[in-house]
């Protein structure tokens, strides 16, 4: 589940990275006149959304035991991510200062103001979540129920199981973090086509990206928060021992396939996690933009056609 990961020991250092990592990406994107969105409550309520939803409701269904063993816990962090993107990517995208549409005749699709390094990163946790639910899934084994949310050591004719992020959990994450990115794309789509009102272009092309910038970063967040569970599902499975006593020769223990990857799996998992509270830090820490405000001119890097 979600939030087993974070024990009262955990959740201090996970915490405090998030903390140190979100301000120092809050202090770059304002030395680098990025970071910002038309909207600060908009921006605001999309972080708190990744942030509550996706973390701190999951950590306390965890120690309430609500939601224990099922599938549904998991796919909360990816859940908020889709409201918080719906929210950041909604609304005004520029001031009005025309009295009508201002023609603009480039082509402009979903990655026209979507900055690289933030496309990459999203594309990138995405694509080892799907290897995660692969993998997992691929050696999991079904339980008592039938579900295949564990992981077993087979001893002669008995076996030894426990909990793991087989195929039940692992779906249901995939079928939401492809609706996180049909909404994604299609928010993105929606700011780069929205007709331009503003005579201002470098303005309107940074408010743009910035809102672009949103858009990923909450989805990254999301999926973050996402990945950290599934490895920490697959950390502790894979810790799974269990031996036969013997008389003269001792005794034999075994363990699953996984277990040398289980310390680094588990380590892992709070980094991700860490960074993916980053992001909400950040966000929440971002300054908004409004009207003239904008810093215009501030990035030169060029729109993509």
């Amino acid at each position: 589940m979600l939030m087993v990961m974070i024990s009262s020991s955990e959740a201090p250092v996970v915490i405090a990275l998030g903390l140190v990592v979100g301000v120092v990406l809050s202090h770059i994107d304002r030395r680098g006149g990025g970071g910002g969105v038309p909207s600060r409550v908009r921006s605001a309520a999309a972080a708190a959304t990744v942030g509550v939803v996706g973390w701190v409701l999951p950590l306390a269904l965890s120690f309430s035991m609500v939601g224990q063993f099922r599938w549904w816990p998991e796919v909360l962090p990816i859940a908020a991510g889709v409201i918080a993107v719906l929210v950041v990517g909604s609304g005004a995208t520029e001031p009005m200062t025309a009295d009508g549409f201002v023609p603009d005749l480039r082509r402009r699709g979903p990655l026209t103001f979507s900055r690289g390094a933030e496309v990459a990163a999203a594309a990138a946790v995405a694509g080892v979540l799907a290897l995660t639910v692969l993998g997992a899934g691929l050696i999991s084994s079904q339980d008592e129920e039938g579900r295949y949310a564990s992981i077993m050591i087979p001893i002669g004719n008995a076996t030894a199981s426990t909990e793991f992020f087989g195929w039940y959990y692992g779906v249901p994450v995939m079928a939401a973090t492809v609706v996180l990115a049909v909404v994604t794309l299609s928010r993105l789509h929606r700011v780069a086509r929205a007709p331009r009102t503003d005579t201002d272009r470098a303005g309107d092309d940074l408010r743009r990206r910035d809102r672009s910038s949103a858009v990923l970063r909450s989805a990254t967040a999301a999926l973050l928060l996402t990945l950290g569970s599934a490895w920490q599902l697959v950390a502790q499975g894979s810790s799974l021992r269990t031996s036969i006593p013997l008389t003269e020769a001792g005794t034999i223990e075994f363990g699953t396939s996984l277990a040398a990857l289980g310390p680094v799996l588990g380590f892992s998992s709070h980094c991700v996690v860490g960074l993916g509270l980053a992001l909400v830090i950040a966000q929440l820490l971002g300054r908004g933009r409004s009207g003239a405000s904008a810093g215009v001119g501030t990035d030169p890097r060029p729109v993509r056609a």
